[in-house]
């Protein structure tokens, strides 16, 4: 029943995030007076069709996604004179690339959204600083091993530390840089044991990086949920898309490392940082599901705004493959055959099927580990 329910969720998402993508094309195409001849909901043959105006409006039985044809937009179709000035080709560069983006920015906004979802009216999860496990020796360096501070002072498991030198902590970030500020320091810690204060001088050790060190973990399943106010939500969903953003630019370009390359033909093991195929996706989403609803619209928020810049890959037949022949004719002023990238495409198609499909298996015979697992 689990696994049913996980394969309908994963196909409600990548429905809607198919659908939403060529929403997004098709309202561009209208904005900027260019004939939409066909919006179709779903694929395969026709189950109900009917024309409103210039556009053809169908819904199709196999309910995944949906499909938009812009007037003009594929190489091979023939474009009537009277058609030419509302088609694809017919239209200013800008509106041509207006349309191309579109799908992603739909996405790009769908992903801030939940973004801002998540941090005012839902709210994000602060870890507290209660104490998962306590280290019985540090390891610094290859060859250096001291007896952890926290150990050797009597903290245990489950301890909750509320203050360092004084000052209070409420969550786990607030511990660690408290806790980072005093190197080599004795430091007194309060801490609630079975509901009862207690305190406890501690020598905090020195890392390479000169950081005051417990040698403790955080209990990763005792946390409290933070709301920012609805201004500050929206400044941190634009500043989180934008550094999210960054970080899967950096990812896929990973994906066409040697390092992949070796995970993918068995010579090197997966890590956590390996890239994942969609069942991988649909596995992080399950677990963050599982965790807690906060995090798991935080995950779905990333799926969206890994697909928008996954489309914007300049190469044919991604979006921004489109998008680069606009700025490649406007800066040259020369029409390029679209028919003569086509070898292109199938190859990068073959070449990402490819990829996908290993991936996809390894995901399923030797699948990464839950990374909010404590």
């Amino acid at each position: 029943m689990t696994v049913f329910l996980v394969i309908v969720v994963a196909f409600v998402i990548i429905t809607f995030m198919i659908f939403t993508h060529e929403l997004g094309h098709f309202y561009a195409a209208r904005l900027c007076k260019v004939k939409v001849d066909q919006f179709s909901i779903g694929f395969g043959p026709e189950i109900k069709g009917w024309d409103r105006g210039e556009t053809r409006y169908s819904l199709k039985w196999i309910l995944a996604g949906g499909s938009v044809r812009i007037c003009g937009m594929d190489p091979d179709e023939e474009v009537s004179e009277g058609d030419f000035p509302r088609s694809y080709y017919g239209a200013p560069y800008w509106k041509r690339a207006v349309i191309v983006v579109a799908g992603s920015l739909v996405h790009v906004l769908i992903a801030m959204i939940l973004f801002f979802l998540f941090f005012w009216p839902i709210g994000y999860p602060v870890l507290t600083g209660r104490i998962g496990e306590v280290q019985k020796t540090v390891e610094f360096g290859k060859s250096e091993e001291l007896p952890g501070p926290a150990y050797e002072a009597g903290l245990k498991k489950g301890d909750l530390v509320t203050s360092v030198d004084g000052v209070e902590v409420e969550g786990w970030s607030e511990l660690s840089g408290e806790l980072s500020s005093h190197p080599d320091e004795t430091v007194t810690i309060e801490y609630e044991r079975d509901g009862r204060k207690n305190t406890v001088d501690v020598e905090l050790l020195k890392t390479s990086d000169d950081r005051g060190y417990l040698g403790i973990e955080v209990d990763s399943n005792d946390y409290f949920r933070e709301k920012m106010s609805p201004l500050e939500a929206a400044w941190e969903s634009v500043k989180t898309t934008g550094q999210v953003s960054w970080l899967m630019i950096k990812g896929i370009g990973k994906l066409f490392t040697p390092e992949t390359f070796k995970v993918l033909i068995g010579l090197e093991e997966r890590t956590e940082e390996s890239p994942r195929s969609v069942v991988g996706a649909v596995q992080l989403s399950y677990y963050a599901a599982a965790q807690n609803f906060s995090i798991f619209v935080f995950m779905i928020a990333q799926l969206f705004l890994f697909l928008a810049i996954f489309n914007l890959i300049p190469l044919p037949p991604f979006d921004g493959g489109h998008l680069l022949v606009i700025i490649v004719e406007k800066l040259f002023h020369k029409e390029i055959d679209l028919k003569k990238l086509a070898p292109v495409a199938w190859a990068v198609i073959v070449i990402l099927s490819v990829v996908a499909l290993r991936l996809a298996l390894l995901d399923l015979f030797n699948p990464l580990g839950n990374p909010f697992a404590p």
